[in-house]
Parts: structure tokens; sequence; C-alpha cells
């Protein structure tokens, strides 16, 4: 065999495998579909318990988690098929999940302090550092997904003409 000729076994072996990803792929993308219905049916649930158990408040918060909670899955699953179209992974939907997730974070503990402020002073100050994190945590996925959108020839930020 010379070195510009590849190996037929080797060809072989790597379409194999490459329909192997394409399954693992797919199952996978099933999979997120299903988890993304099951937290939105959730979502659904708690809102309607806790508004018939009056608490308002409680069924927004829960309504909100659970919503972001069901974003992200949609994002993996965007992910997933992007991937499936064009054999490529990028970054960015990764960076996406990752500002929901901070966003989902910030607003738990932000109900959360709310209550402790008066039980525990401590915990609330340590409650307002890891906030204060997640807020950097987010100005740095903001600024990285504003940078990769930059990057990419032919695709505008918004209020940028492309071109």
């Amino acid at each position: 065999m010379s070195p510009s000729q590849p190996d037929p076994a080797m060809e072989r072996s790597a379409g194999i495998l490459e329909k192997v990803e394409g399954v693992i792929y797919v199952l996978a993308g099933i999979l997120l579909a299903i988890v993304a219905f099951v937290i939105l049916g959730h979502a659904v649930y708690l809102f309607a318990t806790h508004i018939m158990a009056g608490d308002f408040g409680a069924a927004v918060v829960d309504l909100l988690e659970e919503l972001l909670l069901g974003l992200m899955a949609a994002e993996l699953l965007y992910t997933v098929t992007v991937s499936l179209r064009t054999r490529s992974l990028s970054a960015e939907p990764f960076l996406i999940v990752g500002l929901v997730a901070a966003v989902r974070r910030i607003l738990t503990i932000s109900v959360e302090a709310s209550h402790l402020f008066a039980k525990d002073p401590e915990l609330f100050r340590l409650a307002l550092y890891e906030i204060g994190l997640l807020v950097m945590a987010v100005l740095i996925l903001v600024v990285s997904i504003y940078i990769l959108r930059r990057a990419r020839p032919g695709i505008a930020c918004e209020g940028e003409a492309v071109g």
C-alpha cells in the first residue's frame, strides 16, 4: 500500500464508525426531545399545583425555572441536529446552554436569598457572592458568543448589516 492510497479495511472501519456515530446522535436527539417534553409537562403540572394552592409566587418561580431547563434541553437538541447535518460541532450552542444555566441559577438563588437575609446573614452574604460570580460568568459567556458571531463571515450580530 502506498501512502497516497487509503487502506480499504481502514476505509470500511471508518464508514462503520461514522454510521454508529450517526445512530448515537439520533438516539441522543430522541432522548433529549423526550426530556424536553417531560420538563415542559412537569412545568405545567407544578404551575397548576401552585396556582390551585394559591401560591402565585412559587408558581411563577417554578415555571420560569422549568422553562429555562426546557430551553437548555432544546438548545442541546438543536446542537445534536446541527451536528448531524453539518458533521461538525459548534461551540456557540454550548455557550448558550451555559448562559441559560447561569441565569436559571441566578433566579433560583435570588428567590432563596430573599429568605436568608433575616435567618442567616452569613449564608445571605455567600449567596450574594455566588450571584456575583454567576453574573461574571454570564458576562464572559455573552462576550464569547459575541466574539464567535463576529468571527464568522456572513453572520451579523444584532444591529449590524451582513456584508
